[in-house]
């Protein structure tokens, strides 16, 4: 390297440019000299004494030269990014963390504050409490045959040798089955009497099973609030899949930081093919333009961070779903069949 070369890369380093930019016009102009005397190598754009001029820097390093070297180093100054052999991981304490990649404006109840709700696991699912005014056409109408059995069994070991007077008031099936004036609930015609909306609700009614009403309205409230929880968990899922391969999610105890013996458990996904190096060069090309230090990427400091400024500025959308009113009534009904072996 020549003297005079030498001068300029120690001018260079040590932040001494203005002179260099009025010799050579322009930042760019510059680094394309260096690039061309292979004298790049000497230059590191998260040196503090060029700090106004990173963005610049990085920008020619990975836009133009698209050097490999310079990006490992960048992606090294986004804490919450790990490489590993099949892609690039984000690596988070938290999973609500995921939640500042939401909209969070615009209503009440924003898909951000949903998404933290689920991410976070917190309880605002159970927000309905008297999910059901109809538990015969909610809940056993729904019952699949298995269910029904368990029903059935239930019904007779409260009912075995119950003496149920009937008059003429009382539903036209119980008094079919009865002999003077009496009915027994039956192996042989439970069934017929859980077919039979009055019949069923008579019993209830007049307090033969009247815990197995505050059982079914319970089985209905769990499954609604569930499926409730579930649908809008989906959609967070889905929208996440935006960045991350979400079948890869997976909680796991590593140390807090190289070289620690004491493990920490980090909430892992994998980026998509691309994501990482596309943001960063995306990120870098745009704030170059913008001309604050600022927004230097080593200031940024995570991935989440970085694409928060993006979409602050409306250079990406946010994540964002419509929440909607109710549960699918198809999952509420599946729900109701997995929960009510838990009351009945």
């Amino acid at each position: 390297m020549s003297e005079k070369y030498l001068k300029y890369v120690n001018d260079f380093i040590t932040g001494d440019i203005d002179h260099l930019i009025d010799m050579f016009d322009s930042m760019e102009n510059i680094l394309r000299f260096f690039h061309k005397k292979d004298l790049l190598q000497y230059i590191d754009p998260f040196d503090t004494d060029v700090e106004d001029y990173q963005l610049e820097i990085l920008n020619y390093l990975l836009n133009v030269v698209n050097d490999k070297e310079t990006l490992k180093y960048c992606v090294s100054q986004l804490s919450d990014v790990i490489p590993k052999d099949d892609g690039y991981y984000i690596r988070i304490g938290d999973r609500e963390d995921l939640a500042d990649l939401f909209y969070g404006g615009g209503r009440d109840t924003s898909a951000r504050d949903v998404a933290k709700a689920v991410l976070g696991e917190d309880d605002m699912w159970d927000r309905w409490g008297n999910t059901t005014d109809d538990i015969y056409r909610d809940v056993v109408e729904e019952l699949n045959p298995a269910n029904i059995e368990r029903l059935k069994k239930h019904m007779l070991d409260i009912l075995t040798n119950w003496k149920i007077e009937v008059d003429d008031l009382t539903p036209d099936l119980l008094n079919n089955y009865s002999e003077d004036g009496i009915f027994y609930l039956t192996p042989e015609n439970v069934g017929d009497v859980i077919g039979d909306e009055e019949s069923f609700m008579y019993l209830i009614n007049n307090d033969y099973l009247s815990d197995l009403e505050s059982d079914l309205s319970n089985v209905h409230s769990n499954a609604y609030n569930s499926a409730y929880e579930t649908e809008i968990y989906n959609d967070v899922t889905s929208e996440l899949e935006t960045f991350f391969d979400m079948k890869s999610a997976k909680w796991e105890a590593v140390p807090s930081f190289k070289g620690s013996q004491k493990l920490t458990e980090f909430y892992f996904i994998k980026f998509n093919p691309g994501e990482v190096v596309n943001s960063i060069h995306k990120y870098v090309g745009d704030k170059n333009n913008w001309g604050y230090y600022d927004y230097n990427l080593n200031y940024v400091s995570t991935w989440i961070n970085m694409m928060n400024t993006f979409m602050e500025n409306g250079d990406e959308p946010y994540l964002d779903f419509r929440i909607p009113d109710y549960p699918d009534s198809r999952l509420v009904d599946k729900y109701i069949n997995e929960f009510l072996p838990d009351y009945i």
